[in-house]
């Protein structure tokens, strides 16, 4: 029976999922297909290749070991997880009798856009079907659908098992229900899903981007070479990431501070690019300064900024540990 699109949105809400199709098992296909089963789901992770999918068994295997030396998981949860995958070459079979569906073949628009019309016409019409691209259109991608408001995209970061964060793209006619059921999908998997607008790049891509960029830009000045911008960025502000971001960073330095220092920058450089942005210069004409001042970019009620501080000495005291582990 053909559903309206009302009632598919109530069907979609309601859905229960138990059985997940991850579709592709290359490296970022094997981490999504192993964080699905920690969490508990049954899965099913195809491929057109037997050779892949028997990379991707032990490419689980030795995540799993890891994560169990880590300590973030035990051997009984590693070996529940392993077990609760099948691997199969049907990918027919796979998506008819999937709840939830994770598309992670290679970045192709072509290839995504008829995958997503197979599924579409195979799998039950309240089946949330979504795509780990890290850059594509998702309503360019659904755009050939019957039911395009299941369609999503839920960008995993590489490592997929390890790393939490998951960008969530809803195109022109993905529904509000659709939205809201993989975000509490992915809350309950201990992920941080972050929304985003369908963008090309989203949010973390364009970031990456912007550091790939600065990198490079020093490279070609002959001012620092590879090994000397990666042990800056992994022993310099990489360190604080954990714990706070490049925005509330400021915040915490003081607006007025970032102003200041690009103002000498872009002087003593000649090159206007590196003047704070008209944003930040715009807080700082009215008095919002950040911490110091109770207002920035957030808004901080009697904020004592050595408990940020604190904040970020604890998220650095861990990962030093960490690297003194291994």
């Amino acid at each position: 029976m053909q559903m309206n699109q009302p009632d598919n949105q109530a069907a979609i809400k309601n859905k229960t999922i138990k059985q997940v199709t991850v579709l592709g098992q290359g490296v970022m296909g094997v981490d999504i297909a192993l964080t699905f089963a920690i969490a508990g789901y049954d899965v099913t992770a195809v491929d057109l290749f037997e050779t892949q999918l028997e990379k991707a068994e032990k490419r689980a295997e030795a995540n799993c070991m890891q994560m169990v030396a880590g300590g973030l998981l035990d051997k009984e949860q590693a070996q529940s997880a392993l077990q609760r995958i099948n691997r199969s070459m049907d990918w027919d079979a796979a998506i008819v009798k999937a709840d939830f569906i994770m598309e992670v073949i290679p970045e192709d628009l072509a290839k995504k856009k008829a995958l997503f019309t197979r599924c579409d016409k195979l799998c039950a019409s309240d089946v949330i079907i979504a795509s780990n691209t890290s850059s594509m259109s998702i309503t360019r991608i659904s755009e050939q659908m019957k039911y395009p408001e299941r369609a999503i995209t839920a960008h995993w970061t590489i490592p997929g098992h390890l790393s939490p964060l998951v960008e969530l793209v809803s195109g022109v006619q993905t529904a509000k229900v659709t939205e809201a059921k993989a975000m509490t999908l992915f809350q309950q998997m201990g992920k941080h899903p972050v929304i985003c607008k369908d963008t090309p790049g989203f949010i973390h891509n364009i970031l990456q981007g912007a550091l790939i960029g600065a990198a490079m830009g020093l490279m070609d000045a002959e001012i620092a070479t590879a090994e000397e911008i990666d042990n800056v960025v992994k022993n310099g502000f990489g360190l604080r990431l954990p714990s706070v971001g490049p925005i509330q960073f400021m915040d915490m330095v003081g607006l007025d501070s970032i102003v200041n220092v690009g103002e000498y920058l872009a002087e003593a450089l000649d090159e206007p690019g590196y003047r704070s942005h008209k944003r930040i210069r715009d807080k700082v004409q009215r008095g919002d300064l950040g911490v110091k001042t109770g207002k920035g970019f957030f808004e901080y009620q009697n904020a004592d900024s050595d408990e940020f501080w604190e904040k970020i000495n604890d998220g650095i005291i861990r990962t030093l540990k960490a690297n003194k582990r291994n």
